[in-house]
């Protein structure tokens, strides 16, 4: 069997920034919350070009209008569509409650080609 190459691992990053693109926050008991894509302000990649480590981030805040207190996030998940579809990736964290307007969350979801 032979192993892929460098470059290859890299063209997969790639196509996962490009179409993986939506993270899904979800409660305690695995409900979805809400789904973003980097179109919104709140998600953005922050890892650098070539990591073998991929990182989406979202932060939500509890003004923001879609966040309804109080709400316990403990999960997320990503998705290469909007609504419905399966998951490709799921993250658990420390459950975490947003109760009031300045409280604020900031997830990081990690996925890593190859998994070492």
């Amino acid at each position: 069997m032979a192993e892929i190459t460098t470059s290859a691992y890299q063209a997969i990053r790639d196509y996962i920034q490009q179409n993986w693109k939506y993270i899904e926050l979800r409660d305690d008991a695995n409900n979805p919350i809400l789904r973003l894509s980097p179109a919104d302000s709140r998600v953005s990649w922050i890892h650098n070009a070539g990591d073998q480590v991929l990182k989406l981030q979202i932060v939500v805040k509890g003004s923001d209008a879609d966040i309804t207190k109080p709400q316990t996030f403990a999960s997320s998940a990503i998705y290469d569509v909007a609504t419905g579809g399966n998951a490709y990736s799921i993250e658990s964290f420390t459950p975490f409650t947003i109760e009031s307007d300045q409280d604020e969350l900031t997830v990081i979801h990690e996925i890593q080609v190859p998994q070492v």
